[in-house]
């Protein structure tokens, strides 16, 4: 259950290798100082994050006898029988600076058996359409204990992560249950009230001047199970696939905002410093005979909101040729984000797992689909859908051998707001590549054109 990603600076992107002036808002792994502009992807809101926590943490407290849920109590008996577990968790919140935390000692985050009764709280209910943050509601209580050095270790802790899949598959049971179905239907405040309704219908008319209603925009039945809600359909018709019968336009895989394009992106590289460039090796999964083939790449990520329609299409017409779910962390912050890192001064705006999309397309749990493509001068282009924090399941539905249609589903994230990735070979000349949005950014529609091929230089065949 968990994702995020996309950028892009230029209207014409060449493969040239020259080492260029390289404009602060496109990554070049060719120059070790290029990294994206961090004004472009604002910082959290740091008074709705506030009021946000303290809400949570008033609801958990009014409840102090509630049992915790069996996969909850499964990371705390790792948590109090492991010593390296007990000391990372311990330490990781009398690691955050007092300048940091939201409150008084009654509505802050206190410890790791309070933090465990807010996740164990959070596994029985649906998150809020209205938390007016880009995150969702486990991201945003541990943006701040992932942000310190005892953090860092223990959200890298493979059995930590193993623990971490089980609550967050236990939320994923219930809110594909009937009993999740009040927080889709409760009034105003529920994903079908009035105000979310006029969100999701402001997100999905794109077009301007277009008022189309819910009803009209998506095959989603009220009555049915909030998993399908939050999976839902657009109708027929209402994003038609750009250019259907020309194999050399490519297309938009998710309803996006572009965030990233990176050049040259290196086999292996440094992902986890402050630049985050691109490690194919890695994004991969480690695929070597896949990631060879992408070595220099161009790669351009995108960034799903929570509002957003959250199923997959193929970028190209082509066949699959590898498809699988790459494990990964869930909550884990780059070290250059800490707490304690130099330079940082308080109170200190929450950056949080918006900021790491690209640390995080190496780093989360992800699904990774290899296409040949039918049209010669784009050989293999390779989609990775990254599930950030809670929204980590990645649904493959496309498989190994499948020919595929430019715009035919080819899977889906759950339950919220994600990235993306699309790379594709050295030498393979794109343009028309979108400019970088923000948080605020209208979507690029799914299935609309986002760049065309012109050509591969034969010198390069990857």
């Amino acid at each position: 259950m968990i994702l995020y990603v996309l950028f892009t600076t230029w209207n014409f992107v060449s493969l040239d290798r020259s080492r260029e002036a390289v404009p602060s808002t496109r990554l070049d792994s060719s120059d070790e100082t290029a990294a994206a502009d961090p004004q472009i992807w604002p910082y959290l809101d740091h008074d709705r994050h506030k009021a946000y926590v303290r809400q949570l943490v008033a609801e958990v407290d009014a409840r102090p006898e509630q049992p915790l849920s069996p996969a909850t109590q499964r990371l705390k008996d790792a948590i109090e029988t492991k010593s390296h577990l007990y000391m990372y968790f311990t330490e990781m919140f009398t690691q955050i600076p007092e300048d940091v935390r939201y409150g008084d000692n009654q509505t802050v985050l206190r410890d790791y058996n309070h933090m465990l009764r807010l996740l164990s709280h959070i596994v029985t209910t649906a998150p809020s359409p209205g938390l007016g943050v880009p995150l969702p509601p486990m991201a945003m209580i541990l943006t701040d204990p992932a942000s310190t050095a005892s953090g860092y270790a223990a959200f890298l802790d493979p059995e930590v992560n193993v623990l971490l899949k089980g609550i967050l598959n236990e939320w994923a049971a219930f809110l594909g249950s009937r009993d999740s179905l009040v927080y889709v239907k409760n009034g105003s405040t529920g994903w079908l009230g009035k105000d979310s309704l006029a969100e999701l219908e402001s997100v999905a008319n794109l077009e301007p001047g277009t008022k189309a209603s819910f009803a009209d925009l998506f095959e989603c039945d009220a009555e049915d199970e909030y998993y399908d809600f939050f999976t839902r359909r657009f109708r027929p018709h209402v994003r038609p696939v750009a250019e259907p019968h020309d194999d050399g336009v490519i297309v938009n895989a998710c309803e996006s905002v572009p965030h990233t394009v990176g050049l040259r992106a290196r086999l292996r590289d440094t992902f986890f410093v402050k630049a985050q460039p691109y490690s194919v090796l890695d994004m991969l999964g480690h695929d070597a005979v896949a990631a060879a083939a992408f070595d220099n790449a161009t790669v351009y990520q995108a960034f799903l909101s929570l509002h957003s329609y959250h199923r997959w299409h193929a970028p190209v017409a082509g066949t699959i040729r590898s498809a699988r779910v790459v494990d990964g962390t869930y909550y884990s912050l780059p070290r250059f984000f800490g707490l304690d890192q130099p330079g940082v001064t308080f109170p200190r705006k929450p950056q949080g797992f918006g900021h790491a999309m690209r640390y995080l397309s190496e780093m989360a749990t992800r699904a990774v689909i290899v296409i040949e493509a039918d049209n010669r001068d784009l050989g293999l282009v390779a989609f990775v859908a990254v599930g950030m924090v809670e929204i980590s399941t990645c649904e493959i539905t496309a498989t190994v051998g499948q020919h595929v249609k430019k715009g035919d589903e080819i899977g889906s994230f759950h339950f919220g707001g994600s990235s993306y990735v699309l790379l594709f070979q050295d030498g393979v000349e794109l343009t028309g590549l979108p400019e970088p949005g923000n948080f605020s950014s209208p979507n690029m529609p799914v299935l609309s054109k986002i760049a065309t091929v012109s050509s591969r230089r034969l010198t390069l065949q990857g």
